[in-house]
């Protein structure tokens, strides 16, 4: 892979994780055995650890980082 591949990868891998980093992460988190409410909108996000032999092209080896956040109620 050459350095203009790796830098477009690179800006694709930016792009997806950008909603979270911009939005997510600072919505108020829930716990994950709380119900769902009626009229809320949810985000669950999931993550693998850092240690994942995903990283390195091979099957997933660990358990994923799961957080579940919820948007403020619209009036």
């Amino acid at each position: 892979m050459n350095r203009h591949e790796r830098r477009r990868r690179e800006a694709a891998k930016a792009k997806q994780n950008r909603f979270y980093n911009d939005y997510v992460r600072h919505l108020p988190p829930v716990p994950l055995d709380a119900p769902y409410e009626r009229g809320r909108v949810y985000h669950t996000v999931m993550a693998h650890d850092d240690d994942c032999r995903i990283y390195s092209g091979e099957a997933c080896s660990c358990h994923p980082l799961i957080t579940r956040y919820v948007e403020p109620k619209r009036s």
